[in-house]
C-alpha cells in the first residue's frame, strides 16, 4: 500500500483552499450535502463531549467540520426532502471487491450513505442485508470488530421497526469507525471514506430534488465548500494514487461540480440538479467498479 504523507495540519487545509478562494471558505450550516460525508462521526445528545486532548488530536487527523458533520442533522435534513423516491434512488448494495484499500474506503463511505436512505425511507425487509454488507465491508478494512455489535443491533432494531434507536446506531457506529482511525492515525482513510460518502450522498439528495423540484429543495445543494475541499484534498494524495484512472476520473468530476454547487441558491435550476446528479451518478458507479 502506498505511503501517505505526513499528515497535514489544519493551517495547511487552510492555505490550500485559500489557494483556489478569493476568501477564506466559511463553514456553514451543515446541509443535505454534508449528509453523506460520512465517516468521521458525531456525538449525539447522550454522548460526551470529546475532552481537550481528544480534541487535539481529531484536529490534527484532520477531523474537522467537513469531515466530522453531526449525523443528527442529516437526518434533520434528510426529513427535508420527504417523501424521498426510494424505488427511483435505490441501488444494490456493494459485493465484495478486490480492490486497494483507497478504494475500499471510497465504496465504505458509499456504503453508509446507502444505509441512511434505507433507514430515512424505513424499509425493514432491507435492514439485515445491510448490516451483513456493513460488516463485511468493515472487516476489509479492518475495522470489523468496531462494527460487528452495532450491525447485529442494526439488524434486531430494524426488524422491530425502531427508527429512532437505528438512527442512534447509525451514530454510535460512526463514532467508532472514526475513533479507529484516530487510533490509525490514518487522515487519508477519514477522507476518503467522507469523500465516498459525500459523493453517494450528493447523488441521492440531487436525485430526490430533480424528481420533485422546487427553488427551496435546490437551495440544499447550494453549497459549494465541500467541493472546494475535497478538491483540495484530492490534491495531496502521492502521485501514484492520485494517477490512477479512479481518482483523475474524481478529481475532474468534482472540478465540473464546482461552479453548479457555487451558484446562488436562486439560480440553481432543474437542468443544474440533472447534471449535478449524473456527474455524481457517474463517480458513484466508476467507484462501484474500480474504473
Amino acid at each position: 500500500m502506498m505511503a501517505f504523507p505526513s499528515p497535514a495540519s489544519n493551517q495547511k487545509w487552510r492555505d490550500c483552499l485559500c489557494k483556489t478562494e478569493p476568501k477564506p471558505v466559511k463553514i456553514r450550516t451543515v446541509s443535505i450535502l454534508v449528509a453523506l460525508t460520512l465517516v468521521p462521526a458525531a456525538i449525539s445528545e447522550n454522548q460526551e463531549e470529546p475532552t481537550e486532548d481528544k480534541q487535539h488530536e481529531r484536529e490534527e487527523l484532520g477531523v474537522n467540520a467537513y469531515t466530522a458533520p453531526s449525523i443528527e442533522r442529516i437526518f434533520a435534513q434528510l426529513d427535508q426532502l420527504r417523501p424521498l423516491p426510494f424505488d427511483q434512488l435505490k441501488r444494490e448494495l456493494p459485493q465484495s471487491i478486490v480492490a486497494g484499500r483507497e478504494h475500499k474506503g471510497l465504496v465504505f463511505g458509499g456504503l453508509i450513505a446507502d444505509g441512511f436512505l434505507i433507514v430515512e425511507v424505513e424499509r425493514k425487509n432491507l435492514v439485515e442485508n445491510f448490516g451483513r454488507v456493513l460488516m463485511e465491508q468493515a472487516r476489509a478494512l479492518g475495522v470489523g470488530d468496531r462494527v460487528m455489535r452495532h450491525s447485529a443491533s442494526l439488524t434486531e432494531l430494524g426488524r422491530r421497526g425502531a427508527w429512532q434507536q437505528v438512527r442512534q446506531e447509525l451514530i454510535s457506529t460512526q463514532t467508532d469507525v472514526e475513533q479507529a482511525m484516530i487510533e490509525l492515525r490514518d487522515e487519508k482513510m477519514a477522507h476518503l471514506i467522507s469523500l465516498g460518502g459525500w459523493l453517494r450522498g450528493l447523488e441521492i439528495s440531487a436525485g430526490a430534488v430533480e424528481i420533485e423540484f422546487s427553488p427551496p429543495r435546490a437551495k440544499l445543494l447550494a453549497q459549494p465548500d465541500l467541493a472546494d475541499y475535497f478538491g483540495a484534498e484530492l490534491k495531496t494524495l502521492p502521485p501514484t494514487l492520485a494517477h490512477l484512472p479512479l481518482f483523475e476520473k474524481i478529481r475532474a468530476s468534482i472540478k465540473k461540480l464546482q461552479p453548479l454547487l457555487g451558484k446562488s441558491p436562486e439560480a440553481l435550476t432543474r437542468a443544474d440538479i440533472g447534471l449535478i446528479r449524473m456527474e455524481a451518478s457517474g463517480l458513484n458507479e466508476a467507484i462501484r467498479r474500480g474504473e
